[in-house]
């Protein structure tokens, strides 16, 4: 939805024309359409129609009481798409790796004490693509599995170790029933794997090319985000996709928490009072990589390794202070963007 400018423009309704018309000095304001619906249960209106959404939009326009949706950049938007199809990606990765996990429990169950406990190595799929079950690798001759790994880069499996798999799954209690089904679905698993990986790899590629600066002498959007110990290229991809480059979208950290997501639901009624959960409003992709960065920074960053323990002193559960750590990280970020300084440990524990 686009409102009327300072100018005293018309105001005009559509997504499509949004470059050409914040060119021409519109206020671009874009509604979430759950707060429009819900905004028009509210009225009681329970006609739907175009005429009734302009008034409803109209009104709480004039109410302001809206949640603002940002409208992105060329860039901006392009990283914001490639974000979350990497998002995507790896969750489809992780639950096909978990499939593969809960197969080969099955058709090798011994297969965590031989040279491929780390099933998803290269090494390791190209072995399970060739002999997927312990009877198919009962069968293989060790030098032709160490044919198929020779070509692989990075590998170091030797003669000993994969005559040891051979021999393990010779041994294995694997019973051998529907050998042949299981092993097509294996294959299947790791091909989709491997694919997943592929694109994964190429998605991440242009995510650099988008952040990387044109002149090697240049700086990008939100490079100074890098200096935060615990959050990496990924992680400032996913800040600059929602946040904007230079976080100019969000008055304050408030603002920018409210955004995320990153605070508690609060309900209380009468006698009934029920646990204060986290509100997963917004972004996921932005809440997603936030945590893996509050991990991250558990390992790396000191500050947030004191912030995290201070949190479970406090009486939060892991999660709920890992939580804590990731909307530290949302307001260090938004005022590191608005200052373009470097990450300064000393003021960590200031307001943000």
């Amino acid at each position: 939805m686009i409102s009327s400018s300072a100018s005293k423009q018309p105001a005009v309704s559509g997504r499509t024309s949004t470059p050409y018309l914040k060119n021409k000095g519109f206020n671009i304001v874009l509604l979430n359409p759950y707060h429009t619906n819900k905004f028009r249960e509210a009225l009681a209106k329970k006609a739907k129609t175009d005429d009734t959404d302009a008034l409803i939009i109209a009104q709480l326009l004039r109410a302001g009481e809206y949640v603002q949706s940002q409208v992105a950049e060329e860039d901006i938007q392009a990283l914001r798409e490639l974000t979350n199809l990497r998002y995507e990606f790896v969750k489809e990765r992780k639950n096909l790796q978990r499939q593969v996990y809960s197969l080969l429990s099955i058709v090798f169950p011994e297969y965590d004490k031989t040279v491929i406990a780390k099933p998803f190595s290269q090494a390791s799929m190209a072995i399970l693509t060739k002999f997927p079950t312990a009877k198919h690798l009962s069968e293989a001759k060790p030098k032709h599995i160490e044919k198929i790994v020779r070509k692989i880069v990075g590998n170091n499996f030797n003669i000993q170790e994969i005559q040891k798999l051979v021999d393990t799954a010779r041994n294995s209690i694997y019973s051998k029933r529907a050998k042949d089904a299981r092993a097509t679905t294996l294959r299947m698993l790791i091909g989709h794997i491997e694919n997943l990986s592929n694109s994964i790899e190429e998605v991440e590629k242009q995510m650099k090319a988008i952040l990387s600066p044109s002149d090697k002498d240049d700086s990008f959007p939100g490079e100074n985000l890098l200096s935060i110990k615990g959050v990496g290229d990924k992680t400032l991809a996913a800040l600059i996709s929602y946040l904007g480059s230079d976080g100019s979208n969000f008055p304050d950290s408030k603002a920018a928490v409210g955004y995320a997501g990153f605070y508690p639901k609060i309900y209380e009624s009468g006698q009934t009072r029920r646990d204060n959960k986290i509100s997963k409003r917004g972004p996921k992709v932005l809440r997603w990589a936030l945590y893996m960065a509050a991990v991250a920074s558990l390992r790396h960053n000191k500050e947030m390794r004191t912030l995290y323990h201070k949190k479970l002193s406090q009486g939060k559960t892991e999660k709920q202070a890992l939580i804590c750590v990731g909307k530290k990280l949302l307001q260090i970020a938004l005022s590191m963007l608005k200052s373009g300084e470097a990450y300064n440990p000393a003021r960590v524990f200031v307001s943000h």
